[in-house]
């Protein structure tokens, strides 16, 4: 905008003069700084009825020898410079202010709030001025990008036999890993169990993916923890076989001279994620 009106005016003085004493080239830094008084003067005039506005009632407000309405501050006799000791007035609700701000917003890299209304207090008097920074960084499609929240599902509660009072392993879940190479090109592979409940592991290493590889994996498991009464398991070929293998066993024999129970097996679907962090 500072350009523009720089451009316009400059227009306009070089129709008011001869041809040898018409300014061409780009705009000088001077030119840039005697726009924005201009552009600071219209606000100024647009928005506030002079020193004694009732806005301003409780700002100790002075007009300078260019025109434009200041504010005096608890600083006024600091060594520095006459805009930080004396800002320039400005409303809070103007379109020449918001882009004022969104301008600093961008030259500083998107910062927030309390920083912005930091580094334009160095120059400016925004009344209202952190209500008119939030409005502007709101707006900010940049910053909304960034700071929007992600999509976030909310978690369904776990499942009775997740929360249930059991033994480690009564309740668990199976998966295989691997393949992994043993010394002579022997191919091996990993069968996972862990504990629905408190989430204890247990590995065995499986010579084959064969029903029978597995079964013996499992013998050597209950030996070692004891009989799952729920196995959660996908639908490998393995697994189901073992299951059906396991389905024409005798289990009123078995609890009768065993005093065990049978295995509930669980076969989740091929789209059931959640059982790949269970097992």
């Amino acid at each position: 905008m500072v350009r523009l009106v720089g451009w316009i005016t400059r227009f306009i003085q070089n129709c008011h003069s001869i041809k040898e004493n018409r300014n061409i080239g780009e705009l000088t830094a001077s030119e840039f700084r005697k726009e924005e008084l201009i552009i600071f003067r219209i606000v100024q005039k647009e928005t506030f009825q002079g020193e004694d506005d009732k806005k301003l009632k409780f700002l100790f407000v002075y007009k300078d020898e260019d025109g434009l309405l200041r504010v005096k501050i608890k600083i006024i006799y600091r060594k520095d410079t006459e805009n930080f000791r004396k800002p320039v007035l400005l409303p809070s609700e103007h379109e020449v202010v918001s882009r004022l701000i969104c301008f600093h917003h961008e030259k500083n890299s998107h910062c927030g709030v309390q920083t912005l209304i930091n580094i334009l207090r160095e120059t400016y008097w925004i009344l209202r001025g952190r209500k008119s920074v939030r409005r502007v960084i709101s707006s900010c499609v940049i910053c909304k990008r960034y700071s929007s929240k992600n999509l976030e599902c909310v978690t369904a509660p776990l499942p009775e036999n997740r929360v249930c009072d059991a033994a480690v392993f009564q309740i668990a879940g199976i998966d295989t890993a691997g393949s992994l190479f043993l010394k002579g090109n022997q191919k091996v592979w990993v069968l996972l169990f862990t504990c629905a409940v408190y989430k204890a592991v247990h590995l065995e290493l499986l010579s084959g993916v064969s029903t029978e590889a597995f079964l013996m994996a499992l013998r050597r498991f209950v030996a070692r923890r004891g009989r799952c009464s729920i196995i959660y398991c996908d639908n490998g070929t393995n697994f189901v076989g073992a299951a059906n293998v396991l389905r024409t066993l005798d289990w009123k024999e078995v609890i009768k001279y065993g005093t065990v129970n049978s295995i509930d097996w669980k076969f989740n679907p091929p789209t059931a994620g959640w059982s790949e962090k269970l097992s």
